[in-house]
């Protein structure tokens, strides 16, 4: 878990305290302690010049010599014993004591050296009361009496209580740098949620603003100081990625308005191109469709050609032989049966004739909805051979077309033989005429002839109007009937288009301009 600035930070500020502190105590209780040492070697060396003196001014009596040294043991709290030596001959011996039990015994040999050694004498020395016990301070100081023998004083005091003092120094010292560290994380604590945290909330809560979409959350800058200088720095870059995204933003609507213009333009193009491909296929469709009609005309002509001179001729021998005859009724029989078989192949040889030329007639005022029932009387009896039922839909009103009768005709039985065809085991045969406004060119007649056939799937569907193209039996069907039942609508300014589905019938739609006058 990552610790926050200001706890970092007191941590650290509060180590470096103690560590001041620590060595701070550390020295200066060396130091406090030596000081109250050399104080107290001062004190004790004091007190005992002094009664070094006081024993000098003394009388000779030993009464009051042994009081001095009772009061003088008395008056520091720390003496251990007080000893006067005088000299007799070569060495010193002691005249007068005031000891503790655990003062060690008299060294004669340490007094006569200390009082030999000048720089020795009148110095308190550190030694222990016993081996590896307890420190004291030891001086001797030589008395100075005219007239009598040379002596000293001997005075042991223990070590004032500095250790005490200096323990007592050391826990006030960690107390005060527990305070310290306590004032320390309180300012710090304090200090960085004015100075620190409080700026860095409002830089934090400007850049989540900004991340959600807001531009304009810049920061209040109400100090100078280095955030303060860092919230001006973010409101000066905020300024500019704000211009950038004004100007992205511009460049990104021009752009989508060139390509929304572009894409306008391609688009009516492509429309423009879509139709152009269709209407040169329809051309190329239609191109080949006259290209095989022809061929078949063609062909058709000259069959007619080929076949008619010969039937022609074998036309008159049967009427030479019908002459020379006579009265022989069985030959006349044949040949009346051969004459009969020739026009049939005259007749089949026009009929194919008919189905590849144009026809030539001229257009006349016509009722659409007459022209369909006179249809309906033609195609009934196989209608009702073929269990069919017919419902039409045509109105009572006149339907004014110009177009040829016969013509129309055609196309229509062409249209129910197909209807027929596709019902074998009978069926419902529709026939539905409705007006459509067209806009500018004025009203045309929708003609739907609708079947409950097999239908037709799309392969075939979209082969029907192509020539000699057959779904019937061989010898049944020439592939021809919707060919010419197109061109024909198209003659008389129509179209046609067939809409077909497996299993649910077929729709055949003819469109025919309405005429404007009406017929009679």
């Amino acid at each position: 878990m990552a610790l926050k600035l200001h706890t970092r930070t007191t941590l650290l500020a509060s180590a470096i305290t103690i560590a001041v502190l620590g060595a701070f105590v550390w020295l200066s209780s060396r130091e406090l302690e030596r000081l109250l040492g050399e104080e107290q070697r001062a004190r004790v060396k004091l007190h005992a010049v002094t009664l070094a003196d006081q024993i000098a001014r003394l009388p000779n009596e030993q009464t009051a010599l042994n009081r001095l040294l009772a009061l003088s043991k008395n008056a520091r709290p720390g003496a251990i014993g007080v000893r006067v030596w005088e000299r007799a001959g070569k060495s010193y011996g002691v005249t007068a004591a005031v000891v503790d039990d655990d003062l060690p015994p008299p060294d004669p040999e340490a007094i006569a050296k200390s009082l030999r050694t000048p720089s020795v004498a009148n110095l308190p020395t550190s030694r222990p009361l016993k081996p590896g016990g307890e420190e004291a301070y030891w001086v001797c100081v030589p008395i100075k009496r005219p007239g009598r023998p040379e002596g000293a004083v001997e005075y042991v005091e223990r070590f004032d209580a500095a250790p005490d003092v200096v323990a007592r120094y050391r826990t006030l010292a960690l107390w005060l740098a527990l305070g310290c560290v306590a004032t320390i994380t309180l300012s710090m604590n304090w200090l960085f949620r004015r100075t620190v945290y409080r700026p860095i909330e409002r830089l934090l809560n400007a850049m989540h603003r900004v991340q959600s979409g807001d531009l304009s959350a810049t920061v209040d800058i109400r100090a100078t100081d280095e955030l303060g200088r860092l919230a001006a720095g973010y409101n000066q870059m905020l300024g500019q990625v704000q211009a950038m995204t004004d100007e992205r933003e511009r460049q990104r609507q021009l752009l989508e308005e060139r390509i929304a213009e572009a894409t306008a333009e391609l688009s009516e193009r492509n429309a423009q191109l879509a139709q152009l491909n269709r209407e040169l296929w329809e051309l190329t469709r239609r191109l080949t469709d006259m290209e095989r009609l022809a061929a078949a005309g063609q062909t058709a002509a000259q069959l007619a050609h080929e076949v008619g001179t010969p039937l022609n001729l074998i036309s008159g021998h049967v009427q030479l032989l019908s002459a020379d005859l006579g009265d022989n009724a069985k030959a006349q029989n044949r040949l009346e049966t051969i004459a009969a078989q020739i026009e049939r192949i005259e007749r089949i040889v026009r009929a194919m004739l008919d189905r590849t030329r144009a026809d030539v007639s001229e257009h006349e005022l016509l009722d659409l909805s007459a022209v369909l029932r006179r249809t309906f009387d033609v195609v009934q009896p196989a209608l009702d051979a073929r269990n069919i039922h017919l419902v039409t839909n045509i109105g009572n009103t006149a339907l004014p077309i110009r177009g040829a009768m016969d013509r129309l005709q055609q196309v229509f039985i062409n249209l129910f033989n197909n209807a027929v065809d596709a019902m074998p085991q009978g069926g419902q045969l529709m026939v539905d005429v409705t007006c459509w406004e067209t806009g500018g060119s004025g009203e045309q007649f929708v003609i739907e002839v609708s079947d409950t056939g097999t239908g037709m799937p799309e392969d075939v569907r979209a082969r029907v109007f192509e020539p000699f193209f057959t779904t019937k039996p061989r010898g049944s069907g020439t592939g021809l009937g919707l060919v010419v039942a197109r061109q024909i609508i198209r003659e008389h300014g129509g179209e046609m288009t067939v809409v077909s589905q497996p299993g649910r019938g077929t729709t055949i739609r003819l469109t025919l301009p309405s005429a404007v006058e009406q017929p009679a």
